[in-house]
């Protein structure tokens, strides 16, 4: 039994978190499609704990601060505008999810 404990742990340190963004509305200028599946949403970020992201995602709702701006990989360098308001929308509608989350699959 306790190999099993420590094989459970041991999965659990393996999950990491994702910040996360639904894509920009086709239809609604300056917004997000926030009902787009999770499995389409846009991963910005990547986080070692639940509580680093949630703070990230925190700060950036706090100053309506477009979260395309944490993305160090240079990967969303074709979707940073300046337009504010998209920035928030997105801000917004970000969320924390672990790399773990079922919803992250989609449909097969």
């Amino acid at each position: 039994m306790r190999n099993l404990n420590s094989r459970h742990l041991a999965a659990l340190a393996l999950v990491g978190w994702y910040l996360m963004m639904p894509p920009d509305s086709a239809r609604i200028p300056h917004d997000v499609d926030s009902d787009t599946p999770i499995s389409r949403w846009i991963v910005v970020t990547s986080f070692d704990t639940e509580d680093i992201c949630e703070k990230a995602l925190t700060d950036l709702q706090n100053n309506q601060q477009d979260p395309v701006t944490l993305d160090k990989t240079g990967k969303l360098k074709r979707l940073q505008k300046n337009d504010a308001a998209l920035g928030k929308a997105r801000a917004v509608n970000a969320a924390c999810l672990a790399s773990d989350d079922i919803r992250l699959k989609g449909k097969k």
